[in-house]
């Protein structure tokens, strides 16, 4: 009864595609909103890149004939919303660092700068994995931060790839179906949903207002078989 609470949740619902696009933009709107504690603004980048692979591959399975053109589109997204937050990383993170730590550089941009953030479409996975490998297992907390923030990218940005080259025809309209592209996004969400409980804690309820959890279908609960009592 109660393990449940600590599993996504997220990763678990039954709705629409269309019914889940609109929720997830509702999380993505009130991340944006004045205001906000930190922890849940820094989430609001890997979340935009997770809902535009997703929203751009639903418009994809509806679209016919253009949908390998719409998962293009998707891959180019999550990788410029990538390489974004590597550019502001190396400015506000990086650069400072290796002022004092010159001999570190080739450990975060093996390639340079731009290898990674103008790295050929064959080359991207491996660069973007071994950037955030890099970041996460960094000493240094505020760059461990950005690696968290750069592997939901990642994951965005590979659900976006897998997309684009999955067909359709096996895809049934329910979330629990929906391969890669939506555990990103639930993933993403669950991480909102976490930082909202951590920053609202004295008032849990109020995580809730990130969430329109109204716009979701009815919970499907599956009824106790009942027992007669003895004759």
């Amino acid at each position: 009864m109660y393990a449940e609470r600590y599993d996504n949740h997220f990763l678990k619902l039954q709705a629409s595609r269309e019914v889940l696009t609109d929720f997830a933009k509702f999380t993505m709107e009130a991340l944006q909103k004045p205001g906000l504690d930190q922890l849940l603004t820094s989430l609001q980048p890997s979340l935009q890149a997770a809902f535009t692979a997703y929203s751009k591959g639903v418009s994809g399975r509806t679209s016919g004939s253009g949908q390998s053109q719409t998962g293009t589109q998707a891959e180019e997204t999550a990788a410029a919303a990538f390489s974004k937050h590597v550019r502001i990383t190396d400015v506000k993170l990086l650069q400072p660092y290796l002022v004092e730590h010159s001999g570190e550089e080739t450990t975060f941009y093996p390639d340079k700068l731009g290898g990674l953030t103008q790295a050929a479409k064959s080359k991207r996975l491996t660069r973007y994995a071994a950037y955030v490998e890099a970041l996460t297992e960094h000493e240094d907390e505020a760059i461990r931060a950005a690696g968290a923030t750069a592997r939901q990218l990642l994951n965005a940005y590979k659900a976006a790839t897998t997309a684009g080259n999955k067909s359709d025809k096996a895809l049934k309209d329910t979330i629990v179906d929906l391969g890669p592209g939506y555990q990103a996004l639930a993933e993403a969400l669950w991480e909102v949903h976490c930082a909202a409980l951590f920053v609202h804690r004295k008032a849990p309820q109020q995580a809730r207002a990130y969430f329109a959890y109204d716009k979701l279908p009815p919970r499907r609960v599956a009824k106790k078989p009942s027992i007669k009592p003895a004759p």
